[in-house]
């Protein structure tokens, strides 16, 4: 089965250098690329802000459920 390949886009970012060690001393251990890294890593932080986001708008939903309920 073939792997659909993704369109890529390129940009260029300035990160304190001792971010930056850090990434490719990870990086360096784990055998990875730091594009590989830094997709791994904005995926997780989606997926956290995606997580809170529906989290807010639930409790939104629910008190106005509550005071929907009260009247």
């Amino acid at each position: 089965m073939a792997i659909k390949k993704e369109e890529m886009k390129a940009f260029t970012i300035k990160v304190p250098k001792g971010l930056l060690e850090e990434i490719d001393q990870i990086c360096a251990t784990n055998y990875i690329t730091r594009t590989s890294w830094m997709i791994k890593a904005a995926k997780t932080l989606l997926d956290q802000e995606r997580i809170e986001t529906s989290e807010e708008m639930l409790a939104k939903l629910s008190k106005k459920m509550e005071s929907t309920s009260e009247q």
